[in-house]
């Protein structure tokens, strides 16, 4: 079985530093390679934005340390322009850019207006419970 192309969105990554739970085992399954995170400069520089300016997270050496880790395993993809769709977000539109360009099979989110899409362009749009059970992620 191929190992499958996610878009990990960032509010996937900011709860497993805030919150643990099921985002954080998302995060240890990507450490240990049981799916390819695919990342684009845009998605780094948002994660980045909102781990800087977040009031719940102290940035200490271990989580730049932790995302570091994260950035490095991931697929940087220079994602290809699409306009022929139309989504209820356009701030969420590079998602979609990104996982069609880099051929993803899921993007995972806690975003409910994402979330009520389901599927576009043959990609799934799951949350993290969701995700973890299709993948068996435990």
């Amino acid at each position: 079985m191929s190992v499958k192309r996610v878009v990990v969105d960032t509010n996937v990554v900011i709860s497993a530093l805030t919150a643990g739970g099921t985002p954080q085992k998302i995060i240890q399954a990507w450490i240990m390679g049981e799916f390819l995170a695919i990342m684009s400069t845009e998605l780094r520089q948002e994660i980045n934005t909102v781990f800087n300016r977040s009031k719940f997270i102290k940035p200490d050496k271990k989580r730049r340390a932790l995302l570091g880790t994260l950035f490095n395993q991931a697929l940087m993809v220079l994602p290809q322009p699409i306009s022929d769709i139309a989504f209820p977000d356009k701030n969420d539109h590079f998602l979609f850019e990104l996982a069609i360009t880099a051929q993803a099979t899921i993007i995972v989110t806690g975003d409910k207006a994402l979330l009520n899409i389901k599927r576009v362009k043959g990609i799934e749009i799951l949350s993290p419970q969701q995700f973890c059970q299709k993948l068996r992620i435990k």
